[in-house]
């Protein structure tokens, strides 16, 4: 059996984002308990703001992050943040030996906020923004269960996991669904 690969992709670009806790959080929970799936954060930190001047002669890292996409099996985004920068790299098919690595690919998001009054979203909106160029990019993504952390500067513990086992449960039944999506559409090829 071979193993799912899952890209992850997350939003912020800052080390010590409350997103890229979860990313990584996800990254863990998937080791320990999705044994046919391997979640891979790639790094974009790297890429130049997207230039159509650049595309017939890109740079190596923007090479690069469009190979490990097109290498995976599957997406996992962490929003909110300046996704669209690496979105519209990523999404030129003329760019590279890759053509368009998104297409077809089944995706799934995940995002944390800040705020923890009521009516906050956990990156809600960011996460419908999201949606709608998943749409435009023809992926196909996960619609529950939803990952939506709110008070997220006070939801991790020291050791990286989170105090709330719910949405712990629901970021590995998020990532069961990524796989069980992925054999779904390979089986129909």
């Amino acid at each position: 059996m071979s193993i799912i690969r899952i890209a992850g992709i997350c939003g912020s670009l800052r080390r010590e984002s409350c997103n890229q806790q979860l990313i990584l959080r996800a990254q863990q929970l998937c080791a320990e308990q999705i044994s046919e799936a391997r979640l891979d954060i790639i790094d974009w930190s790297q890429l130049p703001v997207y230039n159509q001047d650049l595309e017939n002669d890109p740079p190596k890292s923007v090479l690069k992050f469009k190979e490990e996409i097109a290498n995976s099996d599957a997406i996992l985004f962490a929003t909110p943040g300046p996704l669209k920068n690496a979105i519209d790299w990523a999404s030129r098919a003329k760019i590279g030996d890759h053509g368009d690595v998104f297409s077809g690919k089944p995706v799934a998001i995940i995002g944390a906020g800040p705020g923890s009054y009521p009516g906050s979203s956990g990156s809600g909106r960011a996460q419908l923004i999201l949606r709608q160029t998943l749409v435009a990019l023809n992926m196909i993504a996960i619609n529950s269960p939803s990952v939506m952390l709110t008070g997220a500067y006070e939801a991790f513990k020291e050791d990286g996991s989170l105090k709330n086992g719910v949405m712990e449960e629901k970021i590995v039944k998020l990532l069961k669904e990524l796989v069980i999506l992925h054999k779904r559409l390979k089986s129909t090829v």
